[in-house]
């Protein structure tokens, strides 16, 4: 019953990334890019249009979007190993599609329509070769517990994308926009929590689940505190991905007061390790920019790409409070040493 559950949400996650795929692919992607030239006051020169902070706000929708497909595809095969492997080769190549795609400048309601049917397929295809390669085993722990912690930073990272325009949106036109991002955002939050429950079930007792909650609960507080723009913004914007990867750890055989050394490993390597992917990310965003071929962003802005940057930073939080909780080991007969029969 708990497979049969688990299996829907994670074809759920698929069908939902594949269809807030298209709709950025074809529909914002080409609504957003800038086009055109501006001309200079001062000189009457006319210079390119060329992009700002979160332009290409899209295309982060479209590779977390694909990012949650992939999280279906490794819920679907229960974290299996190789069923992993081959849900990364196969949204590899999605990844790769969607890159080709924006450069040939795909728009328009019915290409969306053709990219969802297209994105469903290529979601279907990989869950059927990753199940069929797990042979329906399940993962191990290490594999369950990175696998989910990652989707719950995913989580935390899709609430940070945002428009380029400066707050309050007034213009009719830029108020449709960010309405359409806070529904695509609300669909892939949703999803990625979905799938992070679903990858943690199995560990899952009235009490863990009651932590769970809580650190749910202090994530979204979080989360809200980080979409201020007030002074406590950094505050949430640190939150947000601790309590992300403290719910997934709370749900696994270990004290509550060992979560405690968690939240203090994740804090402390959050502030470097966000300045290096900050560094990091607008190199891999302005280069995914370049294969794209879409105008630059201009040079006082960065190109930063939020899905990498939470991708690694899933990753690096997941080690961390994976590391941090493992069992202690267990004594040994051997260390007792060979018994002598006294003759």
């Amino acid at each position: 019953m708990q497979k049969s559950w688990q299996t829907i949400v994670g074809a759920l996650s698929g069908v939902t990334g594949a269809v807030i795929w298209a709709l950025a692919t074809a529909i914002y992607q080409p609504l957003m890019q800038p086009d055109g030239f501006w001309t200079d006051g001062s000189t009457g020169q006319m210079f390119p249009e060329v992009g700002s902070n979160n332009t290409y706000w899209p295309r982060d929708i479209r590779q977390l979007a694909i990012l949650l497909a992939l999280g279906g595809v490794i819920l679907i095969c229960r974290a299996n190993v190789r069923g992993v492997v081959a849900g990364a080769i196969g949204m590899t190549g999605w990844l790769g599609v969607d890159i080709w795609l924006d450069r040939i400048d795909v728009a328009g309601g019915s290409t969306a329509t053709l990219l969802a049917a297209s994105g469903i397929a290529m979601f279907s295809t990989t869950a059927v070769v990753a199940a069929r390669v797990s042979a329906g085993q399940g993962g191990p722990p290490l594999a369950r517990h990175l696998s989910a912690a990652v989707t719950a930073a995913l989580a935390a990272a899709t609430t940070v994308v945002t428009t380029p325009w400066d707050e309050p949106v007034t213009n009719p036109a830029q108020v449709q926009v960010e309405n359409a991002l806070s529904m695509l955002k609300a669909g892939l939050v949703a999803m990625f929590i979905a799938t992070t429950i679903g990858l943690v079930a199995v560990q899952l007792t009235t009490v863990r689940t009651r932590r769970v909650g809580a650190f749910v609960v202090v994530a979204a507080l979080a989360a809200w505190l980080a979409a201020s723009h007030g002074p406590l913004r950094p505050v949430g914007l640190i939150g947000m991905p601790v309590a992300a990867t403290l719910a997934v750890a709370a749900a696994r055989e270990v004290p509550l007061i060992r979560l405690l050394p968690v939240a203090v490993a994740c804090c402390v390597a959050l502030p470097p390790t966000m300045i290096i992917l900050y560094i990091a990310g607008s190199a891999v965003g302005s280069a995914m920019t370049s294969l794209a071929d879409n105008p630059p962003i201009n040079a006082a802005d960065t190109d930063l790409s939020i899905a990498f940057t939470g991708l690694v930073l899933g990753l690096l939080l997941a080690s961390i409070s994976h590391l941090i909780t493992l069992p202690a080991p267990k004594p040994d007969s051997l260390g007792r040493g060979p018994v002598v029969k006294q003759i």
